[in-house]
């Protein structure tokens, strides 16, 4: 494969995971995370299991009337992807969340195996349905 068959292959995989996030089964992220994957997050300095991602998606989602990705820039990087984006959700009581995020995606045969994700948590109300102070993203 050349190189630049490698990078668009690389690409392809934050490419799909956005997608499936925003329309597809939430199940099939564990298709594209790679077994014993993991988000960390800079708003709480943690790891995130796939498992707790979906059910974290899925929370989001269901208070949500919109939900899209939007101002998605993306490039390969030697062990995979650095990615910015704005995430644009609009809340059932109609408030409206522009979360603005760079990820660095780590990808080992097709599979994500990483994930550091940086959020601007000044730009970014509460999420909705959570309680302040209740640490949601780790709940069991």
């Amino acid at each position: 494969m050349t190189e630049e068959e490698t990078a668009k292959a690389v690409l392809a995989v934050p490419e799909r995971l956005l997608w499936t996030v925003e329309h597809g089964d939430l199940e099939d992220l564990h298709k594209i995370f790679g077994e014993g994957a993991e988000v960390w997050h800079n708003t709480d300095d943690r790891m995130t299991s796939v498992e707790q991602t979906i059910k974290n998606l899925r929370e989001i989602k269901a208070n949500a009337t919109e939900f899209r990705y939007v101002n998605v820039r993306r490039q390969r990087t030697p062990t995979g992807y650095v990615q910015q984006h704005e995430l644009y959700v609009k809340t059932k009581d109609g408030r409206e969340i522009h979360d603005h995020c760079c990820s660095l995606g780590t990808v080992v045969n097709g599979r994500i195996v990483h994930i550091d994700s940086y959020h601007d948590s000044a730009a970014t109300p509460p999420i909705p349905g959570r309680k302040p102070g209740r640490d949601w993203r780790h709940e069991k």
